[in-house]
């Protein structure tokens, strides 16, 4: 009996510490700290290109397409390319023959003989081509480019204001001027009496009336032989342009293809319950090495080498000379792809 009552005993103990060290593991659920959830967000140390944002933009360089990513906790960068849509801008130019207007009028309106009467009329005779006294033309922008720009965020608890640099290249024509197919005749006729005016013999009648071309002005400086010795055109005498050698007009309006970019911008979320879309909105300059180029198709630089250009020719030359650097503004629309 009394060993019965030590087992008995022992079983009790044994039972004791069982249900103590159970009830020490337990802890109340009410009680248990659930682990908060890290979120780094798309700005963090150590983050470099792992994420990528798509962005459609729409502006004074044209529409485009960009990725950015980010280098570090305050900068990204952004790479694309942008084309700008075909506008087109209309401009005339008066025909003259000599010095004279082509189409001149009595006190009673009615049209007199010029030297464009004279000249159209042969020219009709032996070529069939009908000249008209002024040609149209059309303007059209050609700017394309690919871009390269960093974005640098300043603001260390705000990721809204931006600096960009970087830059835009691409081909250095970015507009060109070409006449309209209703003026090929006209072209044709002005190119070929120039050829039968500049072989005629002092005597032929030709002689009197003149070459003809488009008046854009007077030089600006002294035309000089190749090497210099000998004055060609004085400065301030009146510069005709001609047709090319196919009889066409073909203008390039060119600068640098390599222009680079300063500009400040500002982006935010563009929905209040989703931060995978935002907008942007940025201005800048872009800057293309100055002065732009028009260069007709007889070498004679508008921009440069005359002036006092009259009429639509004149007005276009006088706004492109001014943009000495491209103003760029544009927005974006953003899409956080991963």
């Amino acid at each position: 009996m009394k060993g019965f009552g030590i087992q008995r005993g022992l079983v009790i103990l044994v039972a004791v510490l069982s249900v103590h060290t159970a009830y020490s593991q337990y802890i109340p659920a009410s009680t248990m700290k659930r682990p908060e959830k890290i979120t780094a967000g798309y700005w963090h140390p150590g983050n470099a290109f792992d994420h990528l944002d798509l962005s459609l933009s729409v502006g004074t360089s044209g529409i485009g397409i960009d990725i950015a990513m980010p280098i570090c906790e305050f900068a990204q960068v952004r790479a694309g390319y942008e084309f700008m849509p075909h506008f087109k801008k209309s401009i005339s130019a008066e025909l003259m023959v000599g010095n004279e207007k082509s189409l001149q009028y009595d006190e009673n309106r009615n049209r007199i003989e010029t030297n464009y009467t004279h000249v159209s009329d042969l020219i009709y005779k032996q070529f069939g081509y009908d000249m008209q006294p002024y040609i149209d033309m059309t303007s059209r922008l050609t700017m394309n480019n690919f871009k390269f720009l960093v974005d640098v965020f300043p603001l260390s608890g705000n990721k809204k204001l931006h600096f960009t640099v970087g830059f835009y290249i691409g081909s250095s024509q970015f507009a060109k001027i070409e006449h309209n197919s209703g003026s090929t005749s006209t072209l044709m006729g002005v190119s070929a009496y120039n050829k039968m005016y500049d072989s005629a013999p002092e005597t032929d009648i030709l002689k009197s009336y003149g070459r003809a071309g488009f008046p854009m002005g007077v030089y600006a400086a002294d035309v000089r032989s190749a090497d210099g010795t000998q004055v060609l055109i004085k400065s301030g005498e009146a510069y005709k342009m001609t047709p090319g050698d196919k009889g066409a007009i073909d203008i390039s309006v060119k600068t640098n293809a390599f222009k680079p970019y300063l500009g400040i911008g500002y982006e935010a979320n563009l929905l209040k319950k989703r931060d995978d879309f935002k907008f942007a909105i940025t201005g800048g300059l872009m800057f293309w090495g100055g002065t732009p180029s028009i260069v007709t198709p007889d070498g004679v630089n508008l921009a440069d080498d005359v002036n006092d250009i009259p009429g639509d020719m004149g007005d276009y030359v006088n706004f492109i000379t001014k943009l000495k650097a491209f103003p760029n503004i544009s927005v974006r629309i953003i899409k956080n792809i991963f």
